[in-house]
Order: C-alpha cells, then structure tokens, then sequence
C-alpha cells in the first residue's frame, strides 16, 4: 500500500512557501520569485503548489498569453496556521481513501 505522508522536507518547503504568500499580503507572486525568496528550485515551487496548496488556500492566475507561467497569492484571511491545518485534514482524507 502506497504511503500518503508528506516528507518532512517537503513540508518544511510547503511551510517556507506559505510564509511567504503570507508576507507579501495581496500581492501576486511568479513562482520564480517565490523560488528565489525561499531559496528553492522554481520547479519544487510549483511542484509543491500542484501538489499542497491547492485552491482553499490560494488564488492562482496564468498570464496571457503565456500559459504556462503562473502566478499566485494566498487567500484573504488565510494565515499560516489555515495552511497548517488544511495539510492535517488532506492527509488524513487521504489516507482513508487509501485504506479502503
């Protein structure tokens, strides 16, 4: 059976990366410079954002007519802790889903 848990390392990366959402407030970030502010890879960011951080938690937008480059920022009155929490129940869900 395949096990769901995030790593240790990629979850202090998804943490390093909501800090940093949440740091910058409203603004909009690409995730180069998201990559460069946590001192990671660009192509960690958006595996992590794919894989973590999904919709409940941030905004994300493509830039026309490039599609491929993206850009995102966290949620009105999502905190760091939201995002902690968020990771908990998705882990659970998933390992139900896993089980059965």
């Amino acid at each position: 059976m395949k096990e769901d848990k995030i790593r240790k390392d990629e979850l202090e990366n998804v943490i390093k990366i909501a800090k940093c959402l949440e740091e910058s407030k409203n603004s909009w970030l690409w995730y180069r410079e998201i990559a460069r502010r946590c001192r990671l890879n660009h192509k960690t960011v958006s595996r992590l954002i794919k894989n973590h951080l999904k919709e409940s938690v941030i905004e994300q937008e493509g830039v026309e007519p490039f599609v491929k480059i993206k850009m995102v920022k966290i949620k009105p009155g999502v905190s760091i802790n939201n995002v902690l929490r968020y990771l908990v129940v998705k882990q659970k869900i998933e390992a139900v889903r896993n089980s059965g």
